[in-house]
């Protein structure tokens, strides 16, 4: 995957870290070139094949040998299975909760020939 990138001086090591952890979960090499930050290159594995900092070098140049093929990954397989579940019982909570408090609510009066009886839970 090739990513464009534009980051400044205080944030550039912690952009290409990132870079590191997508190819990994996704299975797949990245190269990301940084027009300002850092340039790198990194495998499915996490290992970087290039580096290049655009602070600290007069030319930025990163060459290697990348490898084209990808793997399977639990993300790539699921994806956002997990967080779309977070949301809809984020969601469904409040209405799970109204449902409950008035079905409950129903059972707590009873009325027989017209005096209120409190039942006690």
């Amino acid at each position: 995957m090739l990513i464009s990138a534009n980051t400044w001086a205080g944030i550039k090591r912690l952009h290409a870290e990132n870079a590191i952890f997508r190819a990994v979960e996704n299975g797949y090499t990245i190269v990301r070139q940084a027009s300002r930050g850092q340039s790198n290159i990194v495998d499915r594995q996490g290992h970087t094949l290039a580096l290049d900092d655009y602070f600290d070098a007069d030319r930025q140049t990163v060459v290697a040998s990348v490898p084209v093929s990808g793997v399977r990954t639990v993300y790539g397989t699921v994806g956002d299975v997990f967080a779309w579940l977070a949301v809809a019982v984020a969601l469904g909570l409040p209405v799970f909760a109204v449902a409950w408090r008035r079905r409950a609510g129903r059972g707590r009066y009873a009325t027989e020939a017209g005096s209120v009886a409190v039942a006690h839970w």
